[in-house]
């Protein structure tokens, strides 16, 4: 990968659905948000549909480091039975590098969220 990542502000909210650019609107006290092709959300509706997006790709990024961590252990398995020690710890080192990431992942989808459309938590964080 050679993308260097930067926590610069979006240009724009994208809609959890289709990805498609989301546009805000306000009727009265409703924020509304819509896409190009027709999908509506409210905040509260826009921001748990994030999450479940959110929590659905880490949930894929988990498995598909714990599949590489597997693949990289037998992968060193079949070097090691071959004699070549050098090559089995090349893939060894991957495979604690996969299990370690995985870890982090873990940590992230565990942890308790702050939910904007829970009235009681925003209060107690508010006082």
């Amino acid at each position: 990968m050679t993308a260097e990542y930067k926590l610069d502000q979006p240009v724009a909210v994208t809609c959890p659905d289709c990805g498609g650019a989301l546009r805000r609107t306000e009727l009265g006290t409703l924020t509304q948000f819509r896409c190009h092709i027709g999908h509506v959300y409210t905040a509260e509706v826009l921001v748990a549909a994030q999450f479940a997006a959110l929590e659905e790709s880490l949930e894929a990024a988990m498995r598909s480091l714990s599949e590489r961590g597997e693949l990289c252990r037998q992968m060193a398995d079949k070097a090691q039975a071959a004699g070549n020690a050098s090559t089995a710890m090349q893939w060894d080192a991957a495979m604690r590098e996969a299990k370690e990431r995985t870890v982090v992942l873990r940590q992230l989808l565990e942890k308790e969220w702050t939910h904007p459309t829970d009235r009681e938590a925003l209060e107690a964080s508010e006082g």
